[in-house]
C-alpha cells in the first residue's frame, strides 16, 4: 500500500479496513530502513491507521513542527461537504471544547482540518470519534460534528436490532430521525445558556435534506427541518423573501408536460431546468433557502470563508467520548497541504447544457 501511494494509485480509507495495530511494526521498520519516499508513505499509513498516537514521539514531534510552521501564515480555506456543523458566537475555544465534551486537541491548519473532516463518512464510530473545531471566524467558532451523547442518545435504536420487514425498518429510521431532531433542539438551547446563542445547521450534499436550529439565552428561537416541517418553531428574518425547502414553487399547472423524452434522459432534465429557471425569472418567483443561505445571513457559512474572513486562534482536531474509547478514525492524508479540487460540473448547470 505504501508503494501504491508513491505510484499515485487511488487509495482510500476503505483500503485500510483490514489493517490495524498489528501492522504498526512493519510500518515502523519501513520508517527506520526504507528510502525517503517509502518512509514518508509509511508515516502517512501510520497516521491513517492509528492517528497521532501511532506515529511515535519522533514522527509526532516532526508533524507538529511542520504544522506550527504552516500555522504562521495560515489562510482560511472554504469548506465543502460540511453536512452538520454548529456555530457558537465566541472565541473561547477551551470553553467550546468543554461544552461539547471534547479532548486531546491537536492544532491543525484550516486546510488540514478541512481535509481530515472530509474523510469522516465511514461507518460505525468512524463517524463520531473525531470533531474539527475551527478558530474563531468573524467571531464565530464552528464545530463540525456531534458530541458522542448526541450521536448515541438512549432514545435511538441500533440498526442491528431492527426487524427484517422493510416497513418496520422504515418506521425505526423515522423514530431515530425524530429523536435526533429533539436532541438538536435540546443541545442548542443548552449551549445558548452558556454562550448566549447557538446554531446548528445540516446541509446534505447527496439530496435536498436540510435543517437549521437557532437558540438564544436558553430558548429555542427557530427550528426547521425539511423532513418534518410540522415540527417547526418560530421564524427568522433571514428567511424573508425565500420559499422554505418543503414548499413548492408556484409555477403554472402543466408547465413541463410537453417536454419531449428522448433516448438520453439528461436531455429531458436539462430542458426541465432551462424552462424552470426561465419561468422563475419571468414570473419573479423566489428561490428556496437552505442551511447555507441561513448560515451566511446570520452567522458564518463555511463554504464562503476566505482571505476576507477575520481569524482568531487556531483550529484543532479533537476526540469525542467515542474517540477516547475507540481511538482515532482512519484518515488517509496525502500531505499537510490541501487544495480544494475543482467542483465537478453539474448536469443541471446552465453552462453545461
Amino acid at each position: 500500500m505504501a508503494e501504491a501511494l508513491l505510484a499515485g494509485d487511488r487509495v482510500s480509507n476503505w483500503d485500510l479496513r483490514d489493517a490495524g495495530p498489528d501492522d504498526f511494526p512493519e510500518l515502523r521498520e519501513i520508517r527506520r530502513t526504507g528510502n525517503q519516499a517509502l518512509r514518508n508513505a509509511a508515516r502517512t499509513l501510520l497516521f491513517g491507521l492509528g492517528g497521532p498516537e501511532a506515529l511515535g514521539e519522533y514522527d509526532l514531534a516532526l508533524v507538529r513542527r511542520l504544522i506550527r510552521g504552516k500555522l504562521a501564515d495560515d489562510m482560511p480555506v472554504p469548506m465543502d461537504c460540511c453536512e452538520l456543523w454548529y456555530a457558537i458566537p465566541t472565541a473561547d475555544q477551551t470553553a467550546v471544547l468543554d461544552a461539547f465534551g471534547l479532548s486531546d486537541p491537536e492544532p491543525v491548519t484550516m486546510a488540514l482540518g478541512t481535509e481530515i473532516w472530509r474523510q469522516h463518512y465511514d461507518s460505525g464510530h468512524q463517524r463520531c470519534a473525531r470533531v474539527y473545531v475551527s478558530p474563531a471566524l468573524d467571531g464565530w467558532t464552528l464545530v463540525f460534528g456531534r458530541p458522542s451523547d448526541d450521536q448515541h442518545p438512549a432514545s435511538v435504536t441500533d440498526e442491528s436490532t431492527w426487524g427484517i420487514e422493510p416497513r418496520e425498518q422504515y418506521l425505526a429510521m423515522l423514530a431515530n430521525e425524530k429523536a435526533h431532531r429533539e436532541v438538536a433542539r435540546e443541545r442548542c438551547a443548552e449551549l445558548s445558556r452558556r454562550f448566549g446563542a447557538a446554531h446548528q445547521y445540516w446541509r446534505s450534499y447527496g439530496d435536498s435534506t436540510t435543517s437549521w436550529c437557532v437558540a438564544e439565552k436558553g430558548e429555542l428561537v427557530r427550528f426547521y427541518d425539511v423532513s418534518a416541517p410540522e415540527e417547526s418553531v418560530g421564524e427568522l428574518a433571514a428567511e424573508t423573501g425565500y420559499l422554505l425547502p418543503h414548499e413548492d414553487t408556484p409555477l403554472p399547472e402543466g408547465w413541463a408536460d410537453d417536454i419531449e423524452h428522448t433516448e438520453n434522459p439528461f436531455d429531458w432534465q436539462r430542458e426541465w431546468v432551462r424552462r424552470y429557471r426561465r419561468l422563475k425569472a419571468e414570473l419573479g418567483l423566489p428561490d428556496h433557502c437552505n442551511a447555507d443561505t441561513i448560515a451566511e445571513a446570520i452567522s458564518v457559512h463555511p463554504g464562503k470563508i476566505g482571505p476576507h474572513t477575520r481569524v482568531e486562534g487556531r483550529g484543532v482536531i479533537t476526540l469525542t467520548r467515542c474517540g477516547r474509547e475507540y481511538g482515532h478514525p482512519r484518515t488517509l492524508l496525502r500531505g499537510l497541504t490541501y487544495t480544494p479540487a475543482p467542483e465537478r460540473p453539474s448536469l443541471l448547470d446552465e453552462d453545461q447544457t
